[in-house]
């Protein structure tokens, strides 16, 4: 698979996403990512891009659905990867509805990206973050099969209807 198409399309898609008024539940933030384990040794920090889409199921409990891309920078020129993630999943609001402290856990897949080959690699990332008016905090423990990583996310929430 292409990763450049990947990179097209995810960009046409969230674009509409972000013109669209009736998607008042709209994110874009920025990412940064800590490489655990055997990992830690060849990758360094990784930063990038996402946004997330976040439509309410319940009083307090979201449905959510996210994509992006962090690039890490290896400790070596040879060793550099980046990840595209798109995930689905869910939030819950441990104070009230869309404000405050939360729990959220996504799956999906990840495209991981370099030494000129691309693979798809299941992911399951659990986490808490805060979310304040206009504002989104997250931290979670992104699982991509092989390759994992710590995540700090920090987004603006799009105004809406």
């Amino acid at each position: 698979m292409n990763t450049k198409k990947i990179y097209r399309f995810l960009f046409v898609a969230l674009f509409a996403l972000a013109v669209t008024p009736a998607f008042s539940q709209f994110s874009a933030g920025f990412n940064m990512g800590f490489p655990s384990g055997n990992w830690s040794n060849y990758e360094g920090t990784g930063f990038g891009l996402d946004v997330r889409y976040e439509k309410p199921i319940q009083e307090k409990l979201n449905w959510t659905v996210s994509g992006g891309f962090l690039s890490f920078s290896g400790k070596n020129s040879a060793n550099s990867i980046t990840a595209v993630p798109i995930l689905g999943g869910i939030k819950y609001y441990f104070e009230k509805s869309n404000a405050g402290f939360y729990g959220a856990a996504d799956i999906g897949f990840a495209i991981l990206s370099g030494g000129g080959s691309s693979v798809n690699r299941f992911a399951f990332t659990p986490g808490v973050g805060y979310r304040l008016e206009k504002f989104d905090f997250s931290f979670r423990y992104n699982a991509v099969s092989d390759f994992n990583y710590l995540g700090l996310r920090a987004a603006y929430i799009f105004p809406g209807k």
